[in-house]
């Protein structure tokens, strides 16, 4: 064997080693417990503040939750008012306002053709049918 092949052959050896303690490594960091997974789920149970009953709702809870809807519904009241009066108010501008009468059609003055330039710019007039903007002029094919 030749003294290169021996070399290519060590190295290929060597970056096999290389990358199975670099795959070792790495699953070695990974498996590792880090922070809370390590702990059981109870752990935290006694940091967490004793349970409490939540009071009932009081009369005065309930007596401010009904001076709110009323309030609501006053406001209410209220938008819908404004609407009413601001359609009332429009129907009474579109019936003040006089409609426009039909006109006449207008005329139209006749106006000569304009000419139109469909050669292809190379010079020929041959009538082939590729005129302006099909990107093909004169007799390229």
């Amino acid at each position: 064997m030749t003294r290169s092949v021996i070399l290519w052959t060590l190295a290929a050896i060597a970056g096999v080693v290389l990358v199975a303690g670099v795959t070792y490594a790495a699953s070695g960091l990974s498996s590792q417990t880090i922070g809370l997974s390590s702990e059981p789920l109870s752990s935290g149970e006694e940091l967490a503040p004793a349970a409490t009953r939540s009071p009932d709702t009081t009369a005065a809870d309930r007596a401010a939750a009904r001076r709110r809807a009323a309030a609501r519904r006053r406001a209410a009241a209220r938008r819908a008012q404004a609407r009413a009066e601001r359609r009332k108010r429009a129907r009474e501008r579109a019936a003040a306002t006089p409609s426009a009468a039909p006109s006449a059609a207008p005329t139209v003055a006749p106006t000569a053709a304009p000419t139109i330039d469909d050669d292809s710019g190379s010079g020929s007039d041959d009538s082939s049918g590729r005129g302006r903007g099909r990107g093909r002029g004169g007799d390229d094919d």
